[in-house]
């Protein structure tokens, strides 16, 4: 399992990684190899426009296998990490954390679509 740093939302191998893991609720764990990774995009989250208490940043992972949609501040740094192959994990906090070090990232949700379920929803029989 990979090392968090006390109230840090992503670990980092400090080499070549193989694998990204996202931690989410009730436990689970998910990982994708990267190089599954077919691209990544860090953008403004649409929703912060209407909400202020919104993240304001998405950053969106294209996997062969499934969307990952994380949502925070400042993410930046793991995007850097994922360009780097330096990202190991990434798991989301309580919301009391965000403002501890404002300099860190901080990311206040993951969630991952397979591909799989989203032919379904889109192609119903």
């Amino acid at each position: 399992m990979p090392n968090f740093d006390k109230d840090s939302c992503y670990a980092a191998s400090g080499k070549y990684c193989a694998c990204i893991e996202f931690h989410l609720p009730d436990d689970k764990r998910r990982g994708f190899h990267t190089s599954q990774l077919i691209e990544y995009t860090l953008e403004a989250n649409p929703d912060a426009e209407d909400d202020k208490n919104a993240p304001p940043q998405k950053l969106s992972l294209a996997f062969s296998t499934a969307d990952v949609m994380v949502l925070g501040w400042r993410l930046g740094l793991l995007a850097d990490k994922l360009q780097e192959n330096d990202l190991a994990a990434v798991r989301a906090l309580s919301k009391r954390y965000a403002d501890v070090d404002r300099h860190v990232p901080f990311v206040a949700s993951i969630s991952v679509t397979s591909i799989e379920a989203e032919k379904a929803r889109n192609n119903p029989k």
